[in-house]
């Protein structure tokens, strides 16, 4: 299953908070899992697992997302 992976801000925190709400939104459509949340190089790393088919709708969400395969 591909990874699609976010960075936010620390200060950011009700960005961080809005993501989190997209995911839920996601998870009607697709079933978008949250692999890890942690904090990297001072910011927050959000890791999603999502279905290879489903990474173009998960990418319109989180255009600012790397995917890795």
């Amino acid at each position: 299953m591909p990874l699609v992976i976010s960075y936010f801000d620390l200060e950011d925190l009700k960005g961080f908070r809005e993501a989190l709400e997209k995911v839920e939104e996601l998870r009607v459509a697709v079933p978008v899992e949250v692999a890890n949340i942690e904090l990297e190089d001072g910011k927050i790393k959000m890791v999603l697992h999502v279905p290879a088919d489903s990474i173009k709708l998960v990418r319109e969400t989180f255009p600012e997302g790397v995917v890795v395969a």
